[in-house]
């Protein structure tokens, strides 16, 4: 902030992130089911916005590991495989939800 001359006020740049996600990815992660992810508490967010959120997310997931290991930082990077590995199973990453 100070190098670059700008003023930020900080507490409107925090407040423009989006938590809402947060808590339906860690319980994803932690191997709930997604019927029950959605409807206990029923969520506000339509089950195709997750899916897609959690696909995009976990790409960028496996990009972030990728990055890992040009630096050369294999802690970082297996951190983020195993990320992803969490993140990638069962309707969400489904090749089609028409089966």
């Amino acid at each position: 902030q100070s190098e670059s001359k700008l003023t930020v006020d900080v507490e409107e740049y925090v407040e423009k992130f989006k938590l809402g996600l947060m808590d339906i990815v860690h319980r994803w992660c932690l191997g709930e089911k997604f019927v029950d992810i959605i409807t206990k508490p029923p969520t506000q967010i339509f089950e195709g916005s997750v899916i897609r959120a959690m696909r995009r997310l976990e790409e960028l997931v496996v990009q972030m590991a990728s990055v890992c290991k040009v630096i050369g930082n294999p802690t970082l990077e297996a951190k983020f495989t195993q990320a992803s590995t969490m993140m990638k199973r069962d309707i969400v990453f489904a090749a089609s939800l028409y089966l």
